[in-house]
């Protein structure tokens, strides 16, 4: 399909996402390859990013943005500097802004970001309790999404304040007590940046962003 490409991203230890995953799927590639809409699918290997994402889903991420600074909020795909590995995570931070953890609870540029409790989820994936809360998390100026915590007292629940440094971006996982991202990592280069994930291909295939926000559509 032109403009398509079906090629998946090696997230260790994903399995590659296959023409199968596409059974499903081909009116939204017919819509991207009319748009001229180039995307790339993998599938998610871990929970990191419970509760948006779940291990073994197929997702899409428009390629037309690697290597740009993306907007708070987003979900990038991004490729480590010191491996060939991928990952998934959400953008919390800019280049210039201040980001800490606090008993927590995230903090953009000395002030806690907007909170709401949102119930509570059960996963055989947490290493250290299978009941975590949800809560809705609001970056400024953005829409809301959904985090989960399952430990009062993570290893990174608090953490010194960093400044994003130009040509970087800071991430989490929303799965906060389970995620690999730049509370260890460090900020991402934005010429890491492979993609947006922007839609779910496999199961309960559906946008994962506002349709508006993606250029190009109709």
């Amino acid at each position: 399909m032109t403009g398509v490409s079906l090629l998946a991203l090696s997230v260790d230890p994903a399995a590659a996402a296959t023409l199968s995953d596409w059974s499903d799927g081909t009116d939204i590639a017919a819509r991207f390859a009319e748009a001229n809409i180039t995307v790339r699918s993998f599938t998610m290997p871990s929970g990191s990013m419970l509760p948006t994402l779940r291990p073994g889903d197929v997702l899409l991420a428009d390629s037309r943005v690697a290597g740009q600074t993306p907007h708070r909020g987003d979900m990038i795909v991004f490729q480590a500097s010191d491996s060939p590995s991928t990952y998934v995570k959400r953008v919390v931070g800019l280049p210039g802004d201040r980001v800490a953890m606090q008993d927590g609870r995230l903090v953009l540029n000395g002030t806690v970001v907007p909170w709401q409790a949102k119930g509570s989820l059960y996963t055989t994936l947490s290493l250290s309790n299978p009941v975590g809360a949800v809560a809705a998390e609001a970056l400024p100026g953005e829409l809301p999404y959904e985090i989960v915590d399952f430990n009062k007292q993570g290893h990174f629940d608090t953490t010194a304040e960093v400044t994003v440094p130009a040509g970087s971006v800071f991430v989490l996982g929303d799965n906060r007590d389970n995620s690999l991202d730049s509370r260890s990592m460090g900020p991402i280069a934005v010429d890491h940046i492979v993609g947006r994930t922007i839609y779910r291909l496999q199961p309960d295939a559906g946008w994962l962003v506002p349709r508006e926000t993606v250029p190009g559509l109709d």
